[in-house]
This record gives C-alpha cells, sequence and structure tokens, in this order.
C-alpha cells in the first residue's frame, strides 16, 4: 500500500523546486545582461562612426553655404522644414571654428551637430590638441570611452577616424 506524502514532505518538495525555478530564473537574467551590455558597445560604436560621418558632412554643407554667401565671418544656416536658424562662426578659410581660447572644440562641436557632447548615453570627450604645423586653425579630437575618436583641423576642413 502506498503511503501518502503528508505535508512536511510536500513542503519540502515545494522549496526545492522554487529554489530551481530561482536559480534558472537568475542564470537566463545573467545570460540577457552578458548579451545586452556586449551589443551596447557595438551599438556605440556604429552610432559614434555614424556621428563622425554626420559632423564630416555637416562641416562640408556650412563651407558650401560660406562660399555661396561671400565668405561671411559667421554662415546662416536654415534648418529644414522650420523657420529657426543656425549660426555658425567660420574662420577666413570657411571651416568651422571657434575664437574662444578655452573649449574651442567643444564649441565647435555644438556649432556643427547642435547637439550635446554624448553619443548613446556615452560621454564624449572633445580636446584640441596643439600642432605647431597648423597655423591658421586647430585640431580638435572627439573621442568615447573605448577609445574610438575623430580628428577635425578647422584650417583644412579634413576630419579624420583615428583608431
Amino acid at each position: 500500500m502506498e503511503k501518502t506524502p503528508n505535508y512536511s514532505e510536500k513542503k519540502q518538495g515545494s522549496t526545492i523546486e522554487f529554489i530551481i525555478v530561482v536559480v534558472i530564473i537568475a542564470v537566463l537574467m545573467k545570460l540577457l545582461l552578458d548579451v545586452f551590455f556586449s551589443q551596447q558597445e557595438k551599438i556605440t560604436n556604429i552610432a559614434f562612426v555614424g556621428l563622425a560621418q554626420n559632423f564630416t558632412s555637416k562641416i562640408n554643407v556650412i563651407h558650401g553655404q560660406w562660399l555661396m554667401d561671400k565668405q561671411p565671418d559667421i554662415v546662416v544656416i536654415n534648418r529644414l522644414n522650420s523657420t529657426e536658424k543656425q549660426y555658425v562662426q567660420v574662420n577666413q578659410s570657411g571651416w568651422v571654428d571657434s575664437d574662444h581660447s578655452s573649449l574651442a572644440c567643444h564649441k565647435i562641436w555644438q556649432q556643427t551637430l547642435a547637439m550635446p557632447l554624448q553619443v548613446v548615453k556615452s560621454p564624449v570627450v572633445a580636446i584640441e590638441i596643439h600642432n605647431k604645423t597648423i597655423k591658421n586653425g586647430r585640431l580638435c579630437r572627439y573621442s568615447i570611452a573605448n577609445g574610438q575618436s575623430f580628428d577635425y583641423r578647422s584650417d583644412t576642413g579634413k576630419v579624420k577616424q583615428v583608431h
């Protein structure tokens, strides 16, 4: 004759089942978090490359507008589908620049992209690299925490990826 399980045996079985379920859920959460964070870095890298391309395009648009406007000190850019205008300071060669001695690269970023120094929740660091070969401009480096960066030369308008 089969013996029916008593209350304490049922409770012990339920506790073991509960612990097994909790362990399985914890393992699955760990795996999902690992996948999420590995993809987040890839997404940030891809977004930063896209941002560098956008930066290059905007620099060239501003320079083209400078040429069409007969080379003013400040270029006025009309925003698409808006009455809002953007005023961009350029140097005598028509490339985006700033006459601020401190935070000039930050100002160049703001004038060019009109957005915070950030890409996918990762801060972008803007530094000016002093280079004696650059006489009429500055060299700005924009980089993110993983070391990915691009340089902008305000004397030539060149934007170059740095690895």
